[in-house]
């Protein structure tokens, strides 16, 4: 492959902007659209269905017919036409070429980045055959040759043609016990990045960095709850009303480092100033509720400016500082505590421009019923539409 066609392909797709999935054509044009039914593969894809923007037109992405493509924020692939080693990496798990004479295949494949710095960039190709790591400095892929085979005492042994070829590479850059980096790898994605960031003294893109590379979010707002409240005594007698109440809602969201971090974990807790009157205001009831929950979601959609996302939830209902009242002018009275309830706590919203979220939760149609005494029973579901401020911390590459 050409240095320059090479460069040129890294020099975009290591940009640190935000952008929407795009490849860039074997005219060097950058084309933006999206992936269809995209995910984050565990295996390189052979190809990639991309649906474009300007056209709407609907192409397979192959690496004969692009340089690479980039999947949003995520991941990065090249296409690359050389060399890989067959025999195999891992000889006790792996059926894959098992002789002590090294072979090589002609492949045309797309590589995934899974480094980079300054004039360096580490590749790694995973499909059915074995695990194949390259690096690419100053624009020129060679790969890191590295295989294990039986030996005539049909001992495991090894191949380990790429440290020597590191230690030649790093000889001249000063690096303080190369020979012990050197030693101590192994041909694993961590080891060699660790390996990498250590050498070049770049402790931002560290593999336990990497491994964040979709960072967690903290949300902070406030909202309109609608508390949709019922009373129901003992001799029958129910009760109902909605009130309108003013909110407050904090949460985390930790996303998942697979699948294009679509998947996500949300703990939050949400405090509603809750006041209900029943029958013409004779019965009136008057806390705060503090729902703490704990769920899973995952965005439908994620564009640069746009996110849609669904999360199921599931937590405790408290009721604090309950108090009622009987009679239109009666003072309310304290009660004895509630007992507390799970429920459950849809939410469905929307992010723009990574900082400002818009969702609407409640346990509708489920109430939630506290036992304030023996003469009736006081349930309550909530509908919530809620503003927050997302704060986050991106990580770009240099």
């Amino acid at each position: 492959m050409k240095k320059n066609i090479l460069f040129y392909a890294i020099i975009f797709f290591t940009t640190p902007v935000f952008c929407q999935d795009s490849y860039v054509s074997l005219n060097n044009d950058t084309i933006k659209g999206e992936i269809v039914h995209y995910k984050e593969w565990l295996k390189n894809p052979s190809s990639v269905q991309f649906k474009e923007t300007a056209t709407g037109n609907i192409i397979d992405l192959t690496p004969s017919n692009c340089k690479g493509f980039k999947a949003g924020t995520s991941d990065i692939y090249i296409s690359y036409f050389g060399t890989r080693i067959l025999n195999s990496n891992d000889i006790e798990n792996i059926h894959a070429l098992k002789s002590n004479i090294l072979t090589k295949d002609t492949a045309q494949v797309f590589l995934r980045e899974i480094y980079v710095f300054k004039n360096y960039v580490l590749y790694k190709l995973l499909d059915d055959k074995r695990t194949n790591f390259y690096i690419s400095d100053n624009g020129i892929i060679k790969e890191l040759e590295y295989y294990e085979y039986l030996d005539e005492n049909k001992h495991i042994s090894f191949d380990y043609s790429y440290k020597n070829y590191l230690l030649l590479l790093f000889a001249d850059k000063n690096v303080a016990g190369l020979e012990h980096r050197i030693d101590l790898l192994t041909y694993q994605e961590n080891s060699l990045v660790n390996f990498f960031a250590g050498a070049l003294n770049d402790k931002l893109h560290s593999s336990e960095k990497l491994r964040n590379k979709y960072p967690g979010e903290t949300f902070i707002g406030a909202g309109a709850t609608a508390n949709f409240g019922s009373l129901s005594y003992t001799s029958g007698k129910t009760y109902q009303q909605t009130a309108l109440s003013p909110s407050f809602d904090i949460g985390l969201r930790i996303y998942s480092q697979r699948n294009f971090g679509r998947l996500f974990f949300q703990p939050s807790v949400n405090i509603t100033a809750l006041t209900h009157t029943f029958n013409n205001n004779l019965l009136k009831a008057k806390s705060t509720l503090v729902n703490a929950k704990l769920g899973a979601g995952y965005v439908f959609s994620k564009k640069p400016d746009l996110t849609i996302y669904g999360v199921a939830q599931a937590g405790l209902t408290f009721l604090f500082g309950y108090k009622t009242a009987k009679g239109a002018n009666s003072q309310y009275v304290k009660e004895g505590s509630p007992i507390d309830k799970i429920s459950v706590y849809p939410e469905v919203g929307v992010t723009i421009n990574k900082k400002i979220n818009i969702a609407l939760a409640g346990t509708l149609p489920i109430r939630t019923s506290f036992l304030s005494d023996r003469n009736y029973v006081y349930k309550i579901s909530q509908a919530c539409l809620i503003v927050r401020y997302v704060l986050r911390k991106d990580i770009h590459e240099n």
